[in-house]
């Protein structure tokens, strides 16, 4: 999300000269249990803040852990503090009081676990209070939903911001339709009336005009020049030359801090492969262990927990009952156990995300779909059982794809409107849902197909879940009940959709990619059309049904944990 230069402007002129304006920028867009959140610019808005005299903190998809860090850095002693911009562009929930800004390794929080796993806003706006002239914080999301325990709602609740705290709310993309007013000289008011997507939370000032004044000569002026410099390059030489012209500057101590850190990273990193080289040539569990012992964050820990998970699996003990110990025995890997998750939850289950480990509620699962089968309600499977839940999802995607075609060719296949409607009715999202739309339209959704009015056509656009749809309700009602929410929808899926394009364009997929890629999505009971290589738009709508019942960003696109998932999913 970026702010416009004049309001940046606007921000310093009228922040006593010698202060020091601080901004925090945060986008986590790669959510661990959630879907991806698009439209996030944080390399560009760190980058605007700099050139206009900000003082900047920024990170990307960062955990509960490094993004309460980052957020410290608003309350370093400043004796005279300047102007404070924060922009949270990720997940949010909230309990209808407090609203928590949730890290990227957010897992499933319930009421009294969120505050290790995200961040209050209540806090932020209170570290963000008095600075001078005011403070903006920036919140971008989108509509899409993180899971959570009862108690907890997705999206923004309720702020309270104190006096001299802006708070502005919309989508990642909606803050730049400002700039154009912005840099026209408006107040915040006037430009975010450019975009109605783009709404400022009520309280924090009575006017939220930003007018710049007069600035004082600041005589330290070069020295936040030169740190701004050496701390956007944040490479040796730029952080001596700093220490050469200014030895005991502002930023004396921190910019040694930082050539230190920089000094002792070559000699850190060699240690972490060597010792990771030792442990992958003994390939045991104590050569693991005694890698995370040393280097528990370092560049191989993933893989080695997953490795000494292989290696050392629980051990058959006094409790473990019989069933837990014949499951144990399978020795299942963790992508068997992802898939055993997601096959559950395909069967009507709620085993949790498909992380391959199996805690509470996948035991609840598993037994719940064992009593439903008939089988001893132990909470562990058996070779058997595992063939038998893959059997049965096969079955119910085949029983479900048959059904789809039977209703095609009953009502669409004939190709007039009246039959095409009717299968949209009862498939919005079916095998032939797109062939379906576009014969009624050209590729756009056909208004007379949406429902007359303005609560029945949002309900309609909400099945469709479309670009197209969207377009269609603010063509009908473009000042509708719903023509905000409609707006942002729309512009978030635009920008999604963009982003999703870019990154499998910078996949570089060969033709052989491709057609594996198909291949599959056949697999997996998606319909793609013709394994040849040639993404079609069949291959696009098998890609959005695959998204959809994955939990992944609907695009339409490959993205990369697209990718993941289908060759995961695939044959063992």
């Amino acid at each position: 999300m970026r702010i416009a230069a004049a309001l940046l402007a606007a921000l310093i002129g009228a922040a006593p000269a010698w202060a020091e304006n601080r901004a925090v920028i945060v986008g986590n867009a790669d959510y661990r249990s959630a879907p991806d959140l698009a439209g996030s610019d944080t390399v560009a808005l760190g980058n605007t803040l700099r050139v206009a005299g900000f003082t900047t903190q920024q990170g990307v998809d960062l955990a509960a852990g490094p993004l309460r860090r980052l957020i410290e850095s608003l309350v370093r002693a400043d004796p005279a503090p300047g102007a404070r911009i924060v922009a949270l562009n990720g997940r949010f929930l909230n309990d209808g009081t407090e609203t928590w800004f949730m890290g990227a390794d957010a897992e499933e929080p319930g009421r009294l676990g969120v505050g290790m796993q995200g961040v209050p806003l209540s806090l932020v706006m209170r570290l963000m209070a008095g600075g001078d002239p005011g403070a903006v914080l920036v919140l971008g999301t989108d509509g899409q939903r993180m899971p959570h325990r009862p108690g907890l709602e997705n999206g923004i609740g309720p702020l309270a911001p104190p006096r001299g705290v802006w708070v502005v709310t919309g989508s990642p993309e909606a803050g730049a339709r400002a700039m154009g007013r912005l840099a026209g000289g408006a107040s915040l008011v006037q430009a975010m009336a450019a975009d109605p997507a783009l709404q400022l939370v009520p309280g924090g000032a009575r006017d939220p005009v930003l007018a710049p004044r007069r600035k004082v000569p600041d005589p330290q002026a070069a020295d936040r020049d030169a740190w701004a410099e050496a701390s956007t390059a944040d490479g040796m030489r730029a952080y001596q030359d700093y220490l050469a012209r200014f030895p005991r500057g502002l930023y004396a101590a921190p910019a040694r801090e930082r050539l230190a850190q920089i000094r002792r990273a070559p000699a850190a990193q060699s240690a972490d492969r060597h010792v990771w080289a030792r442990a992958v040539a003994e390939d045991s569990a104590a050569g693991y262990v005694a890698y995370l012992q040393d280097f528990p964050a370092g560049r191989f820990a993933r893989v080695a927990r997953l490795r000494l998970a292989e290696l050392r699996p629980v051990r058959p003990g006094p409790d473990l009952s019989p069933a837990a110990a014949a499951e144990q025995a399978l020795n299942l890997a963790p992508a068997e156990r992802a898939a055993i998750q997601r096959r559950l939850s395909q069967l009507g289950g709620q085993p949790g995300p498909a992380d391959g480990v199996f805690g509470r509620r996948t035991r609840a699962a598993i037994t719940d779909w064992q009593r439903r089968n008939g089988l001893a309600a132990t909470g562990h499977l058996t070779r058997s059982q595992v063939r038998m839940l893959a059997t049965q999802v096969e079955r119910l995607q085949a029983d479900a794809a048959a059904r789809d075609r039977a209703w095609w060719r009953q009502t669409g296949a004939q190709g007039d409107p009246e039959g095409l409607r009717a299968y949209l009715d009862r498939y919005p999202d079916g095998l032939h849902a797109e062939t379906a739309r576009r014969r009624l339209s050209g590729g756009q959704p056909d208004p007379a197909a949406a429902p007359a009015g303005d609560e029945a056509t949002w309900r309609w656009v909400g099945r469709q879940g479309s670009a197209a749809a969207y377009e269609t309700y603010l063509d009908r009602f473009p000042a509708g009940a719903h023509a905000a929410q409609a707006r942002q929808r729309l512009a978030t899926l635009r920008a999604g959709i963009e982003a999703a394009r870019r990154e499998e364009s910078a996949l570089g997929l060969t033709p052989s990619a491709r057609r594996l890629i198909e291949d599959r999505l056949r697999l997996a009971g998606m319909q793609p059309g013709a394994v040849d290589g040639e993404f079609t738009e069949e291959t696009r709508a098998a890609l959005r049904r695959y998204q959809e019942a994955r939990n992944l960003r609907v695009t339409g696109y490959l993205t990369q944990q697209t990718v993941s998932g289908l060759l995961a999913d695939g044959p063992r």
